[in-house]
């Protein structure tokens, strides 16, 4: 194989890996995908992340916990509003979906160990009720992206 060949190659394996790491978590009947989070300023104390469980089974399932080693408390936020573990408003339907989006219901990040950086990295441990326990990596985008990148 000659150099144009051997870069092509290269190429394809990098396509290949990045688009690995793109793919959605399976747990049991849940998959999650669409995970990232904000930017902050580097002296920020909280920050959001974002998700979207997906349920493909027939019996619902809900977060129980959340937990990140940036931050000292995760919670879920909805127009203000704490939801910590134990609340029916993070249950995944059966056949449905549980979105954490901008301007809706989102995982506040307080008590951040240092600010969130354009391309960091850290994991997040979900717990769910029937499913278990999932570690998701996330990654942070810019300050004021409304989807990851």
């Amino acid at each position: 194989m000659g150099i144009k060949g051997a870069w092509l190659a290269a190429g394809m394996w990098a396509l290949i890996l990045d688009s690995a790491l793109a793919d959605p978590i399976q747990v049991g009947d849940l998959v999650v995908d669409q995970v990232w989070a904000r930017a902050t300023i580097p002296s920020a104390k909280s920050g959001v992340a974002y998700l979207t469980v997906r349920n493909t089974g027939s019996q619902a399932d809900r977060i129980i916990s959340l937990q990140a080693p940036v931050a000292g408390e995760v919670m879920a936020m909805s127009h203000g509003t704490r939801k910590p573990g134990e609340v029916e408003g993070l249950a995944v339907p059966a056949g449905g979906s549980l979105e954490f989006k901008p301007g809706g219901t989102h995982i506040m990040l307080s008590e951040l160990s240092s600010g969130l950086k354009v391309g960091q990295q850290f994991p997040l441990t979900v717990t769910f009720e029937k499913a278990g326990i999932v570690e998701i990596p996330v990654k942070v985008g810019k300050p004021a992206a409304m989807g990851p990148e």
